[in-house]
């Protein structure tokens, strides 16, 4: 197995990591790794060898043994208190995901790194079972698929979305979320079906466009939203609740009320129970995959997002209304509650409102297209 630790290649024989999606540095020393969390928690890595995982296409795995799968969410602006991630690193390679900042605490900076280096967690249901076993969860809602999404190609081979869900399935009394984009839910409708009966249970699917050649420029191997409406149709027949999540919205390129309309009117067809939004955020490990792709390949939409986020994460306060105006509309007019409030959400990286002294100005952009 190879990690990187300080931008070398660092072999070891073996290597056991615990790693939340909290910061973490690895130590290299001696053939073992040190994982120092910002909680100054110490985790030592063992000795013994790990299985190697045969790569697939371009795709290289590494096993991720942990002793914790669930991560306490304490946020106030987030409805779920747990989260569950468990693969780290994405193949879908959606250029906007804010979620490549994860890899960067492994010290792996390249971009692409996120969807080419997938960790596997291969005991989480294990690991799971254990920990519901002796953790009281109450009412507090689990997210499943906050970071990374847990229907990735991957789990055609490894199969640990499908092995906690077994394990989801024989606890009552839970509040669960999951978010995909992929249709491959559907080959757990037995699980899902069998959760639904004991549990709370909604599924999100993220969908920011219907016209299939944008959306596969932007998540280029990310299931084509026919698909995905799809699985969401079918689950939402089998009585499983079912949001469509419209995150992020893309300043120039899914942001048309027309092309906003289109994606609620096929989310209303087939049977979503809300429909939730965001604009795009950037952190600086997605501003660096982002940015340079929109530049490259839209350059018509490059000055107008290099003015919103060339010196801050999150979109002017003035644009954000804007939007909010259009999907108050839109949600209105195809029979959703526009003040509804938001249980299943997935504001992640909001970790602090707008910049309050974003130019008002910028609004009058919005209007010139």
């Amino acid at each position: 197995m190879i990690i990187m630790a300080f931008g070398r290649a660092a072999h070891w024989s073996g290597i056991a990591l615990d790693i939340s999606e909290e910061k973490t540095k690895l130590i290299a020393g001696n053939g073992a790794a040190r994982i120092m969390k910002t909680t100054a928690e110490l985790a030592i890595a063992t000795a013994r060898d790990e299985a190697p995982i045969a790569p697939i296409r371009d795709v290289e795995f590494l096993a991720m043994p942990v002793r914790q799968i669930l991560n306490r969410c304490t946020s106030p602006r987030m409805h779920f208190r747990w989260t569950i991630n468990p693969y780290r690193g994405c193949e879908f390679g959606c250029v906007y995901c804010y979620a490549r900042y994860t890899h960067e605490f492994l010290e792996l900076r390249d971009p692409m790194d996120f969807e080419r280096r997938i960790f596997v967690k291969l005991k989480a249901a294990e690991v799971l079972a254990r920990t519901l076993a002796k953790t009281p969860l109450g009412k507090d809602q689990i997210a499943l698929g906050t970071a990374t999404d847990p229907y990735q190609p991957a789990e055609r081979k490894f199969e640990l979305t499908r092995g906690m869900l077994r394990v989801f399935s024989s606890v009552g009394g839970l509040d669960l979320s999951i978010t995909t984009k992929s249709a491959l839910i559907l080959r757990d409708l037995d699980l899902l079906t069998a959760i639904n009966r004991r549990s709370r249970l909604s599924v999100n699917f993220s969908l920011i466009t219907v016209n299939r050649k944008l959306q596969r420029m932007l998540e280029p191997r990310a299931p084509r939203p026919a698909l995905r409406l799809r699985a969401l149709a079918q689950l939402s027949a089998a009585g499983i609740r079912c949001h469509l999540l419209m995150m992020p919205m893309i300043p120039g390129l899914t942001d048309d009320p027309s092309a906003i309309e289109s994606v609620i009117r096929a989310g209303r067809r087939a049977g979503a129970a809300a429909i939730w939004w965001r604009s795009l955020f950037l952190k600086p490990a997605a501003a660096r995959r982002f940015i340079p792709f929109i530049r490259a390949n839209y350059p018509g939409a490059a000055e107008r997002i290099n003015l919103f986020y060339e010196r801050a994460t999150y979109a002017p306060i003035a644009y954000d209304e804007h939007l909010r105006a259009i999907f108050d509309r839109l949600r209105r007019k195809y029979g959703y509650d526009p003040d509804a409030v938001r249980g299943d959400t997935m504001n992640e990286g909001r970790e602090s409102p707008p910049n309050k002294t974003s130019p008002p100005e910028q609004l009058s952009l919005i209007a010139n297209r």
